[in-house]
């Protein structure tokens, strides 16, 4: 995968339009519940002057009356670090800023042997970033941290009237809270089992904290009597110690260091990768692929205005995907449709090919669009810093992974590495084929166009790119995912994109689609087993 190919997919944002209203719905009587709890607690300013918090203690299975220890660390502005041992199982959850990152005995804890750490994508890496923002932000604003509340019920908590709220972190990632009606504390959390479901966990259920005990800790309420439920066990937790402010390394939330075979120099894996890509393409010339395309646009509240469902046969030219459109909304195109879908696709193919040509026959050209290339890894290489690099598999291929985030040493010069600047993410590269098998990417921070007058793409806005290795010999595109909130102008724009790749098939690239006859004589568009040939 290019790294242009990963710019020109978060630029694309930029000119996303669709008609919707401006800010966030928080319901009125849900946030008073929340300002009661936050007063309880000790006031939103002393909640927001906590930068980290540490807190540890005894932990007991209720059934086997096994015990161990669990402790928690947080630091503003969204890193955590979870821990439970009962030895010799050990389970830990973390996120860093820019990854998320875990390691157990397996879901059944059948196992004695620790596994390996591993890096989390997909629903769970989505939540365990989304628990960052949450823990550190301790509710003392939720409206500033895009937090949007529900009121859902009054319910009986072990014996306690309770408030339910519902708190949506982000479009996908939610919990639910319960407040003691006389003491306004949060007395119960419950998360939702759908991301360990999506992460294929065996025990995948809803989880479940109850708090008690509450006692002041400079000034801050904390419950000093804990019981988790998760994955078919409950254990009770005594706190022993809590700690505001204390020094905490970010050495803590990093991916274990591993002492196995030296990782290579991230800058010059990077520049080999952007070197290799003309080998690449002239494998991608190779091979065409279906591919099905998912659609949704939101309302200011969330709720789906639009939705579409495209189906494509695609090809590729010198690195960039034509799409060739077979249904439209999971129907076959009728023939006059058909027809100029193919005459779209056969022109747009030429200028591809065309252009391919002009920069095989001009030096000169070819040079200018190399320099061009570079210059864009040169712009992610100055804007962007990379740390935490480590060894891993996925899925069943040797890759490096590492994190990146913003270089603060590095003062923008250009728009895109102003933009690129803001993105913080992990990369999955497979070190021997020279390419980017994963890539999840997300904005730290609002990015801007001309002050933000023109546009910005709203903090949170998220991208994941995979591939998969086909034949053993080139990573192909398998899996595109686009979150994008931002503002173009005066218009709004919330929309969830995905793309799946599958089906690859190798082919004869010089080809047209479709015969060119009047439309009542067309016959029905080849297939890639067998491709048109000129």
């Amino acid at each position: 995968m290019k790294i242009a190919a990963i710019q020109k997919r978060l630029l694309a944002l930029w000119v996303v339009l669709f008609s919707a209203s401006g800010s966030l719905c928080f319901a009125q009587s849900a946030q008073k519940i929340v300002d009661e709890y936050v007063h309880a607690e000790g006031g939103a300013k002393a909640l927001a002057r906590i930068q980290t918090a540490s807190i540890t203690g005894s932990l007991t299975d209720d059934a086997t009356g096994q015990s161990g220890t669990y402790s928690l660390i947080t630091k503003a502005p969204d890193k955590f670090y979870s821990e439970i041992i009962i030895e010799p199982h050990r389970m830990i959850e973390a996120y860093n800023g820019k990854s998320a990152w875990g390691q157990d005995t397996g879901a059944d804890a059948s196992s004695d042997s620790m596994g390996p750490p591993h890096t989390l994508t997909g629903a769970v890496a989505s939540e365990w970033e989304a628990a960052g923002r949450y823990l550190n932000s301790r509710l003392a604003d939720a409206k500033k941290s895009k937090f949007g509340l529900q009121l859902v019920d009054t319910e009986d908590v072990g014996g306690r009237k309770a408030y339910h709220v519902r708190i949506a972190l982000s479009p996908r990632v939610s919990r639910e809270l319960f407040f003691d009606v006389q003491t306004h504390l949060l007395i119960r959390e419950i998360f939702p089992a759908a991301a360990q479901q999506q992460a294929g966990s065996k025990n995948a259920a809803a989880e479940e904290l109850d708090y008690a005990d509450y006692r002041q800790v400079d000034g801050i309420e904390a419950p000093y009597r804990i019981t988790l439920r998760r994955a078919g066990h409950t254990y009770t937790v005594a706190v022993l110690r809590i700690e505001w402010n204390a020094p905490v390394n970010d050495s803590v939330f990093d991916f274990p260091n591993s002492k196995g075979r030296p990782l290579p120099d991230i800058q010059l894996l990077l520049v080999d990768v952007a070197k290799n890509q003309k080998a690449i393409e002239e494998l991608q010339k190779q091979y065409t692929c279906h591919l099905v395309a998912e659609e949704e646009k939101f309302d200011s509240k969330g709720q789906v205005t639009s939705r579409e469902v495209k189906e494509y046969d695609v090809f590729n030219c010198g690195g960039d995907e034509i799409r060739h459109l077979v249904k439209d909304d999971s129907k076959p195109l009728t023939a006059e449709q058909q027809h100029k879908e193919d005459e779209r696709f056969n022109k747009e193919f030429s200028e591809f090919q065309k252009k391919q040509a002009e920069l095989a026959n001009d030096p000169k050209k070819q040079e200018k669009e190399d320099e061009r290339q570079q210059a864009q890894i040169s712009d992610f290489l100055r804007a962007e810093r990379f740390t935490n690099p480590r060894r891993e598999r996925f899925p069943g291929q040797d890759v490096i992974v590492f994190d990146f985030g913003p270089n603060p040493d590095y003062k923008p010069r250009k728009l895109v590495e102003s933009i690129v600047q803001k993105l913080v993410g992990v990369v999955w590269i497979d070190e021997e084929a020279r390419d980017v098998a994963r890539l999840e990417a997300r904005f730290s921070e609002t990015a801007k166009i001309g002050g933000g007058l023109l546009a910005s793409l709203d903090k949170g806005t998220n991208l994941v790119f995979e591939q998969t290795k086909i034949n053993g010999e080139v990573w192909l595109p398998s899996y595109a995912e686009v979150h994008a909130a931002a503002r173009v102008v005066f218009v709004r724009v919330r929309q969830n994109e995905i793309d799946r790749y599958s089906d690859y098939k190798k082919f004869r690239v010089e080809t047209k689609i479709g015969p060119s006859t009047p439309v009542e004589d067309l016959p029905q568009p080849p297939t890639p087993e067998t491709p048109p040939k000129p």
